[in-house]
């Protein structure tokens, strides 16, 4: 009997055990399923991230082809509005000044809509070298060194991009 005591407690034993190995293998396979899971979230969160960058990219990079292309078309155009300029500076007074002068406001007023503003530099303002290009060194009394004492044409700029400086004659 005792000998079939021990058995049945044997098996009961070896019973229990298989059930905590099979407790054990669900839990790790839970566990397991678990990390998977979270895996397969950050995976998910990294390519929605990668994506979010590349239409960020994207968005600049359209962006920046299109204000290089606007500033190689203003570069084109600028050279004809200064000789409009300088027809309208040594001409005399009369209707075809007026019409040089209207053609001029026109297209100023099309590159203003485009975003192009126009570099004025004042008389004694400081020299900038990112928005004036120094042309000629010119003896002032009243003035401090490299600033502005004449303007000899105003410059263009796109945005943050400079398409043609200022030509400024500066103090010694």
């Amino acid at each position: 009997m005792k000998t079939e005591q021990n058995t049945n407690e044997e098996i009961d034993n070896q019973e229990v055990e298989v059930e905590v190995e099979a407790d054990e293998e669900q839990l790790s396979e839970v566990d397991q399923l678990k990390l998977e899971l979270d895996e397969a979230n950050e995976a998910k969160l990294r390519a929605l991230a990668d994506f979010k960058n590349f239409q960020r990219r994207s968005i600049e990079n359209e962006s920046r082809a299109t204000t290089s292309g606007m500033a190689r078309v203003i570069r084109a155009i600028l050279p004809s509005l200064e000789q409009i300029n300088m027809a309208i500076e040594h001409a005399g007074d009369d209707a075809v000044v007026q019409g040089f002068q209207m053609a001029r406001d026109g297209l100023l007023q099309g590159l203003a809509e485009c975003g192009v503003e126009e570099i004025i530099p004042e008389i004694g303002e400081a020299f900038n070298p990112l928005l004036h290009e120094a042309m000629m060194r010119q003896d002032a009394q009243d003035m401090e060194t490299d600033h502005v004492v004449m303007v000899m044409q105003n410059g263009f700029q796109l945005g943050e991009i400079v398409i043609s400086p200022a030509k400024v004659a500066l103090s010694n």
